[in-house]
């Protein structure tokens, strides 16, 4: 993934927990995570990248880091290039 969708990536993260401040290490439980705003989340990102997750996939992974992790893995599995 280019750092320009690794920053789109997260910009869409923040939108969905914003005011709150969001980083790579941030974990679900401190953005006040709750099933509503993972769906979202989810769904958010399904549409802006055309990535397949799972609503498993959002309760499993630990941290934002972790997800952009995902996101990617299922990116390049999928063939997207990374630039």
């Amino acid at each position: 993934m280019s750092n320009e969708q690794s920053d789109d990536l997260m910009s869409v993260i923040s939108e969905v927990f914003a005011p709150l401040e969001v980083s790579r290490d941030s974990t679900f439980d401190d953005l006040t995570a709750d099933s509503v705003s993972l769906l979202r989340l989810m769904v958010a990102i399904q549409s802006k990248f055309d990535v397949d997750l799972d609503v498993v996939d959002m309760f499993t992974v630990g941290n934002v880091g972790e997800l952009i992790d995902l996101v990617e893995g299922r990116m390049a599995h999928r063939g997207v290039a990374s630039t």
